[in-house]
């Protein structure tokens, strides 16, 4: 059955109260909000708004969604239906291994992206229709919500993009699942204090080996001050990783060496293998690669010694790429073999 949000009188009985075909909302059409109730209403409705889509439907859902459309043998037909007809179809869905069957199938007709941990359902239909469904996980769609609100919508359909953005084709998430691939990213990251917990996170979470190449002298000292350092110590001692580091000291005077000279040799006796380099390149990255598989660079934005983390630092980049993290590491081992030289 259907309901007007703004409606107040009681609805007539179920059985006497039948879903009309939606009209197609022309130029100037009234903005309203429905509600469908009753997982029988919901797939008739759900039938005929598909029966009128003219060019775009852009669907967002959990992972339930590819199995309850795939069981549906009418459901699956109207979409099919729609490739036919030419309109672009887009989805975005948690692809599991449970439902990585039915995703295959949706991929003949529709363009398919997963996301990790979507919840609920949304439709847009050509840019104008904005329907939710509540899942009853596995077992149907219980109840619907369509509005043509515009900015209602509007909001919607800019949510849907952001996501589309973020959200991986699904043929490299079924390749992940069947062969066990590894999903390769690449972030940037803008906010400071995100990058300084990202590089913490980073060395907890470090079981073999850490290469570091700071920036400058300043940036090695701004991270002694932040833990940084601390924190390598324990990764060392506590638990046996394997770390290397490259400063470069050409930028500081005689008393500023002082205390970097120090923290270099209270490292040095927690076991982490700590030379100094020349600055004979502009380098502006500090370069933090864990286990030659997670790679994380910061750009050096004011090295100033005064400067704050927050002012000192730009952009990050985090990634797990194998090309990525294998230029770094041979930046790094270019550089090491000249401290021996």
């Amino acid at each position: 059955m259907r309901e007007s949000a703004a409606a107040s009188t009681p609805l007539p009985p179920q059985e006497d109260y039948d879903v009309k075909e939606p009209a197609s909302p022309s130029p100037h059409y009234e903005e309203k909000t429905e509600v469908i109730y009753g997982e029988e209403n919901v797939t008739r409705w759900a039938l005929q708004r598909l029966s009128i889509v003219n060019k775009t439907i852009d669907l967002c859902g959990d992972r339930y969604g590819p199995s309850i459309i795939v069981a549906n043998e009418e459901v699956m037909q109207k979409y099919i239906e729609l490739h036919k007809r030419g309109v672009r179809q887009r989805v975005i869905t948690e692809i599991i291994p449970e439902n990585v069957v039915d995703c295959k199938k949706l991929r003949k007709f529709q363009e398919v992206r997963h996301l990790d941990g979507l919840k609920g359902y949304l439709a847009i239909s050509d840019g104008k229709w904005l329907t939710t469904h509540a899942y009853g996980l596995e077992r149907g769609l219980p109840h619907a919500v369509e509005t043509t609100v515009r900015a209602f919508v509007e909001q919607q359909q800019y949510f849907f993009e952001t996501l589309w953005s973020k959200a991986i084709p699904a043929k490299q998430r079924i390749k992940e699942i069947e062969e066990g691939a590894k999903r390769e990213f690449v972030e940037t990251i803008r906010d400071p204090s995100e990058i300084q917990k990202l590089g913490f996170d980073l060395i907890k979470a470090a079981e073999e080996e850490m290469l570091i190449l700071f920036s400058t002298a300043n940036a090695f000292r701004r991270q002694d001050k932040a833990g940084t350092l601390e924190l390598l110590k324990e990764a060392a001692m506590l638990r046996g990783v394997k770390i290397r580091v490259l400063v470069p000291i050409d930028d500081y005077d005689d008393d500023n060496y002082d205390s970097i000279s120090e923290s270099i040799q209270q490292m040095k006796e927690a076991g982490i293998d700590i030379r100094t380099i020349k600055q004979t390149f502009q380098n502006k990255l500090t370069t933090l690669i864990v286990d030659q598989s997670l790679c994380l660079t910061v750009e050096l934005k004011d090295d100033a010694l005064e400067a704050s983390e927050e002012d000192a630092i730009g952009l990050a980049t985090y990634s797990n790429s194998d090309s990525t993290a294998f230029a770094y590491i041979s930046i790094f081992e270019n550089l090491w073999m000249r401290t021996e030289v």
